[in-house]
């Protein structure tokens, strides 16, 4: 009999998801990061991604900044479209941090503090990215995402 080999990928790394409860439009939440935490996100191609419970891709609201100096890249990812949320198990929020790279990563606290001083942020957490079941495939469709922009 084969035995299936199980390969465990820990993303959390390189990678930080933080979650964002704001009931307002993906370009304010852009604009008020851009001023507040001194980014300089810029709209991107929506990004698609397979739904296997809907058996079809789903396009979601994407901007893309890369820090210069520290060469992480920052992404806000709308978790909203009509048909089905980008990470279903996350209801309450409304957008993703997503924050890519080797090296330093800011402290989480201080981060999530400053999102929450912005007027329009209900709340700001840091998701359990283990309890998604796709996010190694969500972080693999992003990498393609970026490659064909």
């Amino acid at each position: 009999m084969a035995k299936k080999i199980k390969i465990e990928i820990d993303f959390s790394r390189d990678n930080v998801l933080l979650a964002i409860s704001c009931h307002k439009k993906d370009y304010w939440l852009a604009y008020q990061l851009n001023e507040n935490l001194k980014f300089n996100l810029k709209k991107m191609d929506d990004l698609g991604f397979y739904q296997n419970n809907l058996d079809e891709v789903l396009y979601y609201p994407i901007y893309h900044y890369t820090d210069p100096g520290t060469m992480i890249s920052w992404y806000l990812i709308g978790n909203y479209h009509p048909d089905g949320k980008l990470f279903p198990t996350l209801k309450t929020a409304d957008y993703f941090i997503l924050i890519n790279g080797e090296g330093a990563i800011p402290e989480n606290d201080k981060l999530i503090a400053d999102l929450k001083k912005i007027n329009g942020v209900l709340h700001a957490y840091v998701p359990e990215t283990k309890a998604l079941k796709d996010f190694g495939n969500f972080l693999s469709d992003l990498e393609l995402h970026m490659i064909n922009s």
